[in-house]
């Protein structure tokens, strides 16, 4: 089952981070240092395809993709067990994308 709390790892091209996000009844919430994540997911034989809204509350941090301001992602990943990998892709900017892996820690 995807619905849980998932430790989110990423990397682009001006760096790394985490954080954290919430996978419940179609819906992502989340966020990290400087950013709020708000999206939909679906899973269909054991691939999740998410939309996310990226939102940048404290301006003086900077993204790993080197955005400013807010933005959404797309990614169609595999699930294996409890680990989600692949590639999330801004929207709009084909060949823009960083590395993700969510961890899930726990069910809801």
């Amino acid at each position: 089952m995807i619905e849980g709390l998932w430790i989110v790892q990423y990397e682009g091209l001006q760096g790394s981070g985490g954080g954290v996000a919430v996978f419940v009844s179609g819906k992502i919430l989340g966020g990290d240092t400087g950013y709020t994540y708000e999206g939909a997911y679906t899973l269909q034989n054991n691939v999740m395809a998410a939309r996310v809204r990226v939102t940048n509350f404290l301006p003086n941090v900077p993204n790993v993709l080197g955005v400013v301001g807010d933005f959404d992602l797309e990614i169609q990943a595999p699930v294996t067990g409890n680990v989600i990998q692949g590639a999330m892709s801004l929207v709009g900017r084909p060949g823009m994308s960083i590395a993700v892996r969510l961890t899930k820690k726990s069910n809801l």
